[in-house]
This record gives C-alpha cells, structure tokens and sequence, in this order.
C-alpha cells in the first residue's frame, strides 16, 4: 500500500470490487442494498496482523475449474487502496451425477492492517460493490462463454467464528520430494485447527500457521479433512482437495467423441438427472438422423426436434458422469470437449457421414488425448433394444450357428473395415494418444429373444473386432481399455467362470449382479434359486431409464478407473 494513498480520517469508505472482464461479458446487477444475485454479504475476518475481506460467490457448476478475476478498490475521499485479485473456482469435492447449478466458493481478499482497523471501527458507513466475472470455453471452438453478476450492501460486518475462506485446489507433483505448504483458512475468529481426516495417497501435518502435504502414492485424487476448534467446541469443517499430477494438466487437452457410452446417454446435461423409462421414446435415437438428445453433453432433450447436437458449453464436464469425464476430472483436466453423439456409427464419421466435418474438426485440434467407444451402433444397439436385426434364432448353438450369425452381420456393415478407417484417420491426421474404451456387458429386459450368454458373446465378438483393428493400425498410439466385468449374477459358463454363490443351496454365478434393477427384477424371476443381486457396494452400474443398457454414472467411474493415468 502507498501511503499517500491511504489516510484515516473521514468517514465515508466505499468498497468496490471490479472486474476486468472481457468484451462481451454480462453482468446481472442487484438492488442497492441488498446482497447481489450470485453472491453473500463481504465480510470482514482475521486476528492480528492478519486480515482478510470475505466474500461467498454463487458460480454456475460449469465455472469449476476456471478462472475468476477482479480488483477491490477501498475508496476515501482523499485516498484509496486498491489490489487485484483472483482464483481458480472449484465445486468441492466431485459427485457422480453433478445435480446442481451452482455452487458457492468463499474467496478471500487480504487488506493491511490499517484499512481492516478503519473497517472494524467505521463499519456502519460503509458500502461495498461486488463485481464478479468469469469465462468457460463455449462449444465453438472460436468463442467463450462470459458472465457475472454485481451487488452492492452498505456495511461490512465482522464474520462469524465458523465462516472461512474456501481453500483452493491444491496441485502437487507425486515426484517431488518435498512437502507442499498450504495455510489455513482465513475465518471469524482464529481458530485451532486439526486434521479430521487422514489423506489416503499421502501425509499431512499441522506446523504453524500452515499445513505441510507430501504426497506417498501415484497420480490422481487425494484430499483430507481439516477441522477448526474454538474454545474447544468444533466451529469449522472444510475438505481439501489435491490433484497428484505426474504432468502439467494445463497443457493437458482432452476430446472425446463416439457414441452414447462416450456421450452419456441416459442423464440430461442440462440438469445431471437421469432419464426416466417413461421418456424413453422422445430420447431413443432416430433412425437416421442424430441429435444427442438425452445424453449428459448435450442440452437437446428431444431426439425429433432439431438435426443436430447442442452442446453444452463444458460439454458435461463438471456434471461428472460419462467416463471420459469423470477419468479427466480424476487427474485435474480443464480442457476437455465431448462431441460423442448417441446413436451414431462409424460411417457417421468418415467421409460422407453426417459427423465427418466434427471428425476433422478434433484431428485439426490435435489434443493430447482423444478418448472414444465407437462400433456398437447399429447392430448391438438393435438387439438390446429389442430388434432382432440379425435373424439369430433363440436355440442357435453358442458356439456354431450363433457365433457364425454374429460375425455375418459384422460383415454385412463391413464393421472391421470402416472401425480401421476410423483409427487410420485418427493416427494420419494428429498426433494425439488415442484411448478407444471397449464396451461393457448389458442384459437389459427388452433383449427377449437372446439369453444372457448370447449377450456376453456378442459383447466379447465386437469388443475383439475393436482391439483387433486397433492393433492393426497403431499399436503405439492406440490404447485399448477393457472395462471391468458387469456381472449378471447367474450362472454364466461356459463364457464365464461362476464361482461366487449366495444361495443356501449353493447354486454358483459369476457374482453380486450390477445389472439395472429391472433387469435384476426380471433375472430374479428367471433363476429363483441361484441369482445373486447386487451390487455389493454402491448402485447399479447400469440405468433402468433405457430399461437397463447404458452405464449409470457409478458404472462409468468403474470404467474410467480402468484407463492409464496420463503419461503412462
């Protein structure tokens, strides 16, 4: 602070907070007096020599993990102090299937010593304006999406005890050797904080003012608790997240595209909720064309209105449910677009295809990753929704004439040819690692004409035709991922061992299904004795929405848990 800048006498201070916002930005102003839309009152915290202004911002959920700047000016009518500020806005600990719209993150501003005893003495006569902007990628790859919100309060009272500045997201190397400082929040009063929670990838300690991390395991997510202690009785609680980087996740970038195991289908985007069995029909996919209607990167909710997708503007990032999201949030990624459309096949992407200029569109970008599933569409997609589209008959030998019957009509779409021209485009036209995630094992209730051993054989016939064309193209530069069994919970030999039994009569499956509940249900009336219900931990790792065929959030983070962290 300059001291010709500051003086103590008057008795008038205006505290106005401004951002540098980009052209274009909106602001939505509040009332005089009265706390600003998006935001709470500033507050004024801290003890001794250290002090801090206060001030919780309500943020739409998809600001989290960007960028949020501004400037707090204190006026006085012969003076003022002034000092930039800025943080990186992080939604808290991550939740599959993100429902909200916003979330809050109380930033703290520090102010000397001086100004802080004039606000303590003079805060009746003052009057605060907020000005909060921020920015996210928007959809075209050309524009940002801006926005932000004022208000003004007269007053800045002192904060309560238990209120304190949101820690920001710390970002550690698992290689370095040293610890990581991180000080204690700012709140109402000084308190005595403690570690509530242990982190599980490394070990934290309270020294002084501050906290030293030093992290013990690999990369990806760690955190730990810290509880605030006034007068013995616990006044405050905060988690504190860690991204474990083995890189620079800032110059980490990640496109996704494929079909709906890439795009989510099953929630809306728009709100993180998941489609509901009687909505079904305005979501199941056209014949022709698509739209990514009721998938969670989309904000379509429709599949007959409209001929082309709309994505969101963090393509479903911060709601945390396709696996392709939820394995970038893992290791602390911002830059991430998901251009999956469900229903979509791979001559939808190759020369001539309704998605071919997308398809350049990410080659020309050249991300660090390009993570896709992709081949499913049109013939398994057709069977588990109930369509027999390949004339396998019910009592096909499992290894003669049903396995033939799969492969034909593999042929018949000339499946291996357009999954290698795909992978061929990719490796020719970036230098992008590519991850293709193989597809999991759905037993859905409408697939009536196949038992539950046909189903695994075509899942294990195409998950083979797509690791095949990709070793075939680039075994260096394609990664295959195979998700984790989604069991069934009967008896699934000879494709499966089953040797896992819940049953008093000790009938043996493959294990606790994790199939949608109303394929349980009806697996349940099927095999009284033997079936085995599930999960063991958790929810079902498939929806019911689409009655039962599409991964739930919970089975896209087994599925994510699957991939490499970056680098490996």
């Amino acid at each position: 602070m300059r001291g010709s800048d500051f003086r103590h006498r008057g008795l008038v201070w205006v505290v106005s907070f401004a951002l540098a916002l980009l052209a274009g930005s909106t602001l939505l102003t509040a009332g005089s007096n009265a706390a600003g839309k998006g935001s709470g009152p500033v507050r004024l915290a801290g003890s001794g020599s250290s002090w801090k202004v206060l001030f919780p911002v309500r943020l739409p959920l998809n600001v989290s993990g960007q960028k949020v700047n501004g400037r707090i000016t204190i006026n006085l009518p012969r003076g003022s102090w002034t000092s930039r500020w800025g943080f990186t806005a992080h939604a808290g600990r991550l939740r599959l299937g993100d429902q909200r719209r916003k979330f809050t993150f109380i930033k703290g501003v520090r102010v000397p010593k001086a100004v802080a005893g004039v606000i303590a003495r003079r805060h009746q006569a003052i009057r605060t304006t907020l000005k909060v902007g921020y920015r996210i990628p928007s959809a075209e790859l050309s524009e940002v999406s801006t926005g932000g919100f004022a208000s003004t309060q007269t007053g800045m009272p002192r904060a309560g005890a238990g209120f304190c500045e949101t820690l920001p997201r710390l970002l550690v190397r698992p290689s370095s050797n040293g610890a990581q400082r991180i000080a204690l929040p700012a709140c109402g009063r000084k308190l005595n904080w403690r570690i509530g929670e242990s982190p599980r990838k490394g070990k934290v300690i309270r020294k002084g003012r501050a906290m030293l991390y030093r992290p013990s395991g690999g990369a990806g997510v760690d955190e730990f608790v810290i509880e605030g202690f006034r007068r013995g009785r616990l006044t405050a609680k905060q988690r504190v997240q860690v991204r474990l980087l083995d890189g620079d996740a800032s110059n980490i970038s990640v496109v996704a595209f494929g079909d709906s195991v890439t795009a989510g289908f099953g929630y809306f985007g728009a709100t993180g909720k998941q489609m509901g069995v009687t909505q079904l029909d305005d979501c199941r996919p056209g014949a022709t064309t698509f739209n990514d209607a009721c998938s969670s990167n989309s904000t379509n909710r429709d599949s007959s209105i409209g001929t082309k997708p709309n994505y969101l503007p963090d393509f479903g990032l911060s709601r945390n449910i396709s696996w392709a999201a939820q394995w970038t949030n893992q290791y602390g990624i911002t830059s991430y677009r998901n251009y999956a459309v469900t229903g979509s096949a791979p001559s939808d992407w190759l020369p001539g295809g309704q998605f071919e200029s997308t398809l350049q569109s990410i080659e020309q970008q050249d991300p660090t990753y390009i993570l896709m599933t992709m081949g499913a569409n049109p013939l398994l997609s057709d069977v588990l929704f109930g369509v027999d589209n390949m004339g396998c008959a019910l009592e096909s030998d499992l290894f003669g004439d049903f396995r033939q019957c799969v492969l034909d009509a593999f042929s018949a779409v000339d499946l291996n040819q357009k999954l290698n021209d795909l992978y061929t485009s990719l490796v020719s036209n970036s230098t992008s690692h590519i991850v293709v995630m193989q597809y999991h094992l759905a037993v859905p209730s409408t697939a009536i004409a196949y038992s539950a051993t046909q189903l695994e054989m075509m899942t294990e016939l195409l998950n083979g035709v797509i690791s095949d064309e990709a070793a075939q193209v680039s075994p260096s530069r394609i990664t295959v991922v195979a998700p984790p069994r989604f069991d069934v919970g009967i008896d699934m030999e000879p494709l499966y061992q089953s040797n896992y039994s819940c049953s008093f009569l000790g009938y043996k499956v493959d294990g606790p299904s994790v199939q949608a509940t109303i394929s349980q249900d009806e697996l349940e009336v099927d095999h009284p004795l033997s079936f085995c219900s599930g999960p063991a931990i958790g929810s079902p790792w498939i929806i019911s929405g689409d009655t039962g065929i599409h991964p739930s959030a919970a089975g896209y983070l087994h599925m994510a848990s699957q991939v490499p962290a970056p680098g490996s």
